[in-house]
């Protein structure tokens, strides 16, 4: 009973701390994007200056992992349409996401040895290994996935950071993309557009769901 009550608690201070980032950074974040008016004139002032302060507000977003993603996708889709808005918001979450790798390598597995049975995760990690670690990497940041928590954990892959980094913002970029792009249509109101894309996207994910797995069964 104490040994549960010793792990419970320091899960309890994690999830306080994240919930505190979101309250009194993350709610203002989403606040200053989300009015895209007032976010359309801030960048035009600052030029690439507000380029890389909206990078570093991707930036951490990303890497805090309890900040949704989506508002901050929304507005410079808005902002700059579909494309650049998705090679600016990939570049940055992918930078977070490598940072959080390298974290993850450093302190990732110590961290888990703290709350979980090291003999749990052994196992969890001998599985992942017998089943390509680096297309488990590929499948969570090209599928809707959990990638900003799953950057924690990625330590188990091996992979060089250049590597890691290619792969992240490679596979990123196509959610993010569809994001962006269907910002960008609905200033314009092609809502129409912005059905079509959602079916195509669907129907993709579909199908590389689907692929994956004869993969895996064959």
């Amino acid at each position: 009973m104490k040994n549960s009550k010793f792990k419970i608690l320091p899960i309890c201070i994690l999830l306080g701390f994240l919930v505190c980032i979101y309250v009194f950074i993350g709610r203002p974040m989403i606040a200053f994007v989300s009015d895209i008016e007032s976010f359309k004139s801030y960048i035009d002032s600052k030029g690439i200056a507000g380029i890389l302060t909206f990078g570093a507000l991707v930036f951490f977003q990303t890497f805090s992992t309890c900040i949704p993603g989506l508002p901050f996708y929304l507005a410079a889709g808005a902002v700059w349409g579909g494309l650049k808005a998705a090679l600016i918001c990939d570049l940055f979450a992918s930078l977070a996401n490598t940072l959080a790798f390298i974290f993850s390598e450093k302190i990732g597995r110590k961290v888990l040895c703290y709350l979980c049975p090291e003999d749990k995760i052994e196992y969890v990690e001998k599985l992942a290994e017998g089943h390509n670690p680096v297309l488990t990497h590929i499948i969570f940041m090209f599928l809707p996935l959990p990638k900003d928590n799953y950057a924690w954990l990625g330590y188990y892959t091996k992979e060089s950071i250049s590597k890691w980094f290619i792969i992240t913002f490679t596979m990123r970029f196509a959610q993010i993309f569809i994001y962006t792009l269907g910002a960008e249509k609905a200033v314009n109101n092609q809502y129409g557009l912005i059905a079509a894309g959602w079916v195509f996207a669907v129907l993709v994910y579909v199908g590389a769901f689907i692929y994956l797995r004869k993969k895996k069964n064959g």
